[in-house]
Formats: C-alpha cells, structure tokens, sequence
C-alpha cells in the first residue's frame, strides 16, 4: 500500500507536469517475484538492484569466482551477486560490512559472502586475488586520484574484469552549469563523465576499457528511487537528510531537460592494451520505446 506524498514536495511535483517514472520490475526477469522493496531496500543512491543487475551482466560470472564487492555498504548487492551467479563475494567497506547479515536470506550465503571492513583505498588483498571486481555507487569517494586505478587493478588476475557504475554527468562540468545539477555538493565535484573515467583508466595501460556509457535508462533512476521513497515512507518523520536529497533530485530534474545528470556503467579489462582479445560489450536492459521525459 502506498503512502500519500507530503505537501513539501507538492508543489515541484505539480511543475514537474508529469509523473514520475517507475522502472517496471517486468523488464527485468531475473527479480520476477520479487518487489519493489526487495530491489531497493538497503542500498544507497540510485539504481537499486536494477543497476547492479546490469552492471553483473557484463562480467560473464559464473560459480566460484572471486569477487570484490568494493563499498559494498549494506550489502545488498553482495547478497544479490551470491545469491543469483554463486560467486564468492568479498563484501568490503570502510564502516559496517557485517551488516550484510542482517538482510533476508543472507544467513544462508554465509558461506559465499565474507564481509570485510577496510579502507578502498588500503585493502587487505593479495595481488591477484579476485577474478572481478563490482563497484557500485561508490567510486567518486575514492577513486578519482590518478593513481588509483593501477592500485585497484593489482588486485585482478591477468585478464581479470571489473565493472563501475553509478551517478554521472554526460559531459563535464563547467562554470556555467546551474546549480540545480550540483547535487550534495562538493561532493557531486568528484561525479565525472563516461568518457572522464575511460580516460581516467586507460592512462594507466594496464588495461583497456571495454565500454564508458550512460546507461539508457539513466535519467529514470532518479525518479524510480524518488518515487520508491515517497510511496513508502512518511515524510513527516523521514530524516532532514533524506528530504532535502528528494527536493534537490526533484530540483533537478525540473531543470536538466535533455539527460545531463544521469548514470553509467564501466567495464574494463586487465592486461596490456595490444594483447587483449576484447569482448563484445553486454548490452543493458532498455528502456520501453514508449518511455520519454
């Protein structure tokens, strides 16, 4: 059952002249039976399990790999990747990784999910130790630095894979973007483009970047999780910090008209650039064709 929305957000709801878009859980086959609930309780940002969905697509997982959920926070996406590939999941993150267990089901996967608490940017890893590496709504807080990205990379095996995405700009900012598109700033200064990030990884050449893109269905995951929020939560008692995230996401997408906050997805490989066989990217679960702003 649905909650009515709160009269603070009425009004930019009612400029906003059209409903927000709702990611049909329909589109996505593998959480058939599941709610909208089960795709976006316990995670941070936006995208829910439907991001992270396809965000695994691309690293052609299959039972007993190794693989680094890096700031994995709750650990939803740790569970979902035990539970849905059987893979081996280090849930790592900086503050409480064992919270994992807390999740439905997630007792029963103790054997696939080792939760482990360190900083991403001083890992308790062997070179070489993980197959994959899973990064979700979490890059921008540590992985800006160019010397990050031959850092995390020691981690794979030769011709290892790892997958980023989360929040994004189509282009990268400059001093005349309005301010409605700098969300939680300063730290919205560390949110580049796909191409920023492709960049940002093949100046290493210890890989190369499969694909840098701005996922199709980008600009609806701001509004599936807003709506998410607002139907299931009583915004009288919802804390200041999650309201004022809904009022400058709705703040925002009154004002970007044409995509240019959104979200992408990166996937990359490890090895020398001229001795890689490369795959063809996985393709992402598209928008309906009916599906506009």
């Amino acid at each position: 059952m649905t909650r009515k929305i709160f009269s603070p957000f009425d009004s930019l709801l009612a400029e906003l002249r059209r409903p927000l878009r709702e990611i049909p859980l329909a589109t996505y086959p593998e959480f058939t039976g599941c709610t909208r609930a089960d795709v976006h309780d316990g995670l941070q940002g936006q995208g829910g399990l439907f991001l992270a969905s396809d965000m695994a697509k691309t690293l052609r997982l299959a039972p007993g790999m190794r693989i680094m959920d890096l700031g994995s926070g709750r650990g939803a996406t740790a569970v979902f990747l035990a539970r849905k590939y059987g893979v081996r999941v280090f849930a790592v993150d900086e503050y409480k990784p064992d919270s994992v267990f807390e999740r439905s089901g997630a007792r029963e996967l103790s054997d696939l999910i080792a939760p482990v608490r360190a900083d991403a940017r001083q890992l308790p890893f062997a070179e070489g130790f993980f197959d994959r590496i899973f990064c979700m709504n979490a890059h921008f807080y540590f992985a800006t630095d160019d010397l990050y990205p031959p850092y995390i990379l020691k981690f794979l095996k030769p011709d290892g894979e790892m997958v980023i995405g989360g929040p994004c700009y189509r282009d990268e900012l400059t001093a005349d973007t309005p301010e409605e598109f700098l969300l939680e700033f300063p730290a919205c200064l560390a949110v580049h483009s796909p191409l920023w990030w492709k960049r940002h990884f093949e100046r290493s050449k210890e890989a190369v970047v499969i694909a840098s893109e701005l996922h199709p269905r980008g600009v609806e995951f701001w509004e599936d999780r807003v709506k998410f929020l607002l139907e299931t939560e009583d915004c009288s008692t919802m804390p200041k910090g999650r309201l004022g995230m809904i009022r400058d996401i709705l703040r925002m997408l009154l004002r970007d008209h044409d995509g240019f906050v959104s979200h992408f997805i990166l996937h990359l490989r490890k090895g020398a650039p001229d001795k890689l066989s490369l795959p063809t990217p996985a393709n992402v679960t598209p928008p309906s064709a009916t599906a506009g702003r």
